[in-house]
């Protein structure tokens, strides 16, 4: 029983001090000292903040659950001032026990303010929410991938801690992406970007750090991983439909393609998830599409961006010939 309790001095500096500081205390007090170390516990267990979300649309309908479940109790979601918006604010505070708002409303009520809303809408909330007092030592975060924490700047003029704390993921009505799979990236005061951290981590995600003068590049890596994969993807249907396909049979014979070329490329690297025409260099085959996605509007714009970007950095056949053949093919 001692050799147990032994063990839990090392965890309890309370009680190892006390033996350390009364080196003549008899060896039956020593033991009351360790058999009643079970009853004390290892280390304080940290009170996580509680906190309020600004804007209920997407992200915030994945990002409060998250924290719900992370065991962060989320004590207001506000919404714009508008039927669609009120709606979305209800629905959500309901699911996470929180109470709706009005963005009007909004203020330093809860330890942490968190901006899920339009990049566009950012600055403004940021002058808005200053204007209220008792921000000293708030943490506010927003989640724009373009903009930097400088953009709450008035927030932090009122005494808040401020940082850019953005998910790298997709967010859109009716999905539900696995936070615990989501990159964020963050940039601000040491104090937010702290208590960033324990959260992201809470949550089972990575964080990493970025540097505000690299957050509009971050961000636009992020439209060539999402959004513009969609546009390339709305070309390629626009082509299936030339070639007599229904928007729903196009889209059938895309998926198993799709999927596994993302599989390959985020197991192997793109040299090696790269196939087709333009890494064997079929010259005449590569002519063909160029002269035929003329019919498609926007297709062969399209089309030769990618074989340029393909030729500049994957493996081809026949560079230089299909280098010459973009060329005379304008």
């Amino acid at each position: 029983m001692i050799g147990s309790s032994v063990d839990r001095v090392i965890k309890n500096p309370l009680v190892l001090d006390q033996i350390i500081r009364s080196p003549d205390l008899p060896i039956s007090r020593q033991r009351q000292f360790l058999l009643s170390s079970r009853a004390m516990p290892a280390r304080t267990k940290t009170r996580r903040p509680t906190i309020t979300l600004i804007g209920a649309g997407s992200l915030a309908h994945a990002l409060g659950p998250a924290l719900r479940a992370g065991g962060y109790r989320i004590e207001a979601v506000a919404g714009r001032n508008t039927a669609p918006s009120q709606k979305r604010a209800v629905a959500l505070a309901r699911k996470l026990g929180a109470k709706a708002i009005r963005l009007e409303e909004a203020g330093p009520s809860s330890d942490v303010i968190w901006l899920c809303h339009t990049d566009d809408a950012v600055p403004e909330t940021a002058r808005r929410l200053a204007r209220k007092p008792g921000w000293k030592g708030k943490i506010v975060f927003h989640s724009s991938g373009a903009l930097t924490s400088a953009v709450l700047a008035p927030l932090k003029r009122a005494g808040a801690h401020t940082a850019s704390l953005h998910p790298m993921m997709t967010f859109v009505p009716g999905t539900t992406p696995r936070m615990k799979a989501v990159p964020f990236a963050v940039e601000g005061d040491r104090p937010a970007v702290s208590i960033a951290r324990r959260i992201v981590r809470n949550l089972g995600a990575e964080i990493f750090p970025i540097k505000k003068e690299a957050k509009v590049l971050y961000h636009a890596l992020g439209s060539f991983s999402s959004p513009l994969v969609v546009a390339t993807l709305v070309t390629a249907e626009r082509v299936g439909r030339a070639a007599g396909l229904s928007r729903s049979q196009t889209r059938k014979v895309m998926a198993p393609i799709l999927r596994q070329t993302i599989q390959n490329y985020v197991k192997s690297g793109p040299a090696a998830a790269f196939s087709g025409p333009i890494k064997r260099g079929d010259l005449e085959t590569v002519r063909r599409h160029l002269r035929e996605l003329k019919r498609v509007p926007g297709a062969s714009e399209v089309y030769r961006a990618l074989v340029k970007s393909a030729l500049r950095d994957l493996p081809a056949g026949n560079r230089m010939a299909l280098e010459a053949l973009l060329q005379r093919s304008r």
